[in-house]
């Protein structure tokens, strides 16, 4: 019995000194792995809602038809560029929200044109509503 108490005396400030050093880590740790289960029982979206999508393409599409028809613009065609990259990156997550089929894109690249008005056409006609006859939807 008296072994013990020497044994718990002589322990108990190293138990207090890893208790200081590492219950901190170790709290942490298990603090991540119950947020990781958490998540996985409730997933989140993997981005922005269709809805937003929809309508960041239907002004996209719009400004594009704009920037195409406006002969003041200065360097044209670098906005042209820089819109259809923003619409490609905007079709590519609607495709990918609706299940439908599009181009593996590199980031910060655009497709072609004629690439990019298929897709467009593919969201169009999966039932994304865009505006018809403007841009790269016109026919």
């Amino acid at each position: 019995m008296n072994l013990a108490k020497i044994v718990a005396v002589m322990l108990a400030p190293s138990a207090v000194l890893g208790a200081i050093l590492y219950g901190p880590r170790a709290i942490e740790t298990v603090w991540r792995y119950l947020q990781e289960r958490a998540d996985e029982a409730e997933p989140w979206p993997s981005g922005p809602p269709i809805e937003q999508l929809a309508a960041d393409l239907r002004r996209l599409i719009r400004r594009h038809h704009a920037v195409r028809d406006a002969p003041e613009i200065v360097m044209r065609g670098h906005h042209l560029r820089a819109i259809e990259g923003a619409i490609t990156a905007c079709a590519v997550q609607a495709a990918a929200a609706l299940g439908v089929p599009h181009p593996a894109v590199p980031p910060r690249t655009a497709l072609a044109p004629a690439e990019l008005r298929r897709l467009l056409h593919a969201l169009a006609d999966a039932g994304l509503a865009l505006p018809t006859g403007v841009g790269l939807l016109a026919d």
